[in-house]
Parts: structure tokens; C-alpha cells; sequence
């Protein structure tokens, strides 16, 4: 789904860093015995994560042709991303941890196409490339 939309200027700074350390959080709950409380939180935060992203994603959508292929793809992902968004952790624990992980990886794929490079956000720039002069071949 990469294409024109990744250049566009976002609507406000996004908190790379934390939006991944959030994701980097909910994955290393896999296996583990997580409190109700800290199965909460960690929701509460994905799905703002979540929200502040699909933001970015529908603003790239409005630049698209409506019913070409791409933005019908796009539109069907978003729409499935708010749902899941939506549902809450369910019953029981095994419910809430399969949750946590679908939310953490649609905000991973969030945040890798409308939050990374191509974006302006809060994270750190990368250092400019080593300039070298050019090789020449010996005569």
C-alpha cells in the first residue's frame, strides 16, 4: 500500500518513539500472566495510538481517486482496523491478550505507513548520509 500518501505533510507530529514502545509492550505480553489493570491500560493506549493514526491514514485516503483499487483496498483496511478498535477486550483473559495483539499489530502497520518516513514526527531524524566524492577509475 505504499504510494503518494506517504509524502504528504501530517496533520500534527506524531510521537513515533512512543507510539512503538507502546507496540514493543503489548508484544512482550505474549506468554506472559498480565494484570486485568495492565491489560486496560495498555488497550486504552493502543486504541489512542490507533485513533491518532487512522487520522494520518484518512487524510492520505482523501488524496486518492475514490473507487480506484487502491483507495477501495485502503478504505476496507481502516475500516477493519475501527472495528477492531471498537470491540474491546471481551471476556476472560485469553480474549483480552488475543485482542492486545491484534490491536498492536494494526498499529504497528499504522504506524509503519503513516507515521515513519515520509512523515514529520517527534522521533529523532536520522543522520545525514556520509558524502563521498565519486570513484574514479584508474587509468
Amino acid at each position: 500500500m505504499k504510494g503518494d500518501h506517504r509524502t504528504r505533510r501530517p496533520t500534527r507530529p506524531i510521537d513515533v518513539a512512543t507510539i512503538q514502545s507502546t507496540i514493543n509492550e503489548a508484544q512482550a505480553l505474549r506468554g506472559s500472566s498480565a494484570q486485568p489493570g495492565e491489560l486496560v491500560d495498555l488497550e486504552l493506549l493502543l486504541r489512542g495510538h490507533i485513533a491518532e493514526l487512522l487520522t494520518e491514514a484518512k487524510a492520505a485516503a482523501d488524496l486518492m481517486w475514490r473507487g480506484s483499487m487502491e483507495w477501495s483496498l485502503l478504505m476496507g483496511r481502516l475500516s477493519g482496523i475501527r472495528f477492531q478498535a471498537d470491540r474491546g477486550l471481551g471476556e476472560g483473559v485469553l480474549s483480552a491478550h488475543v485482542q492486545i495483539a491484534q490491536l498492536a499489530l494494526d498499529c504497528q502497520w499504522l504506524l509503519d505507513e503513516y507515521g515513519g518516513a515520509g512523515h514529520e514526527h517527534t522521533a529523532t531524524p536520522p543522520a545525514a548520509p556520509e558524502v563521498r566524492a565519486p570513484l574514479r577509475p584508474e587509468a
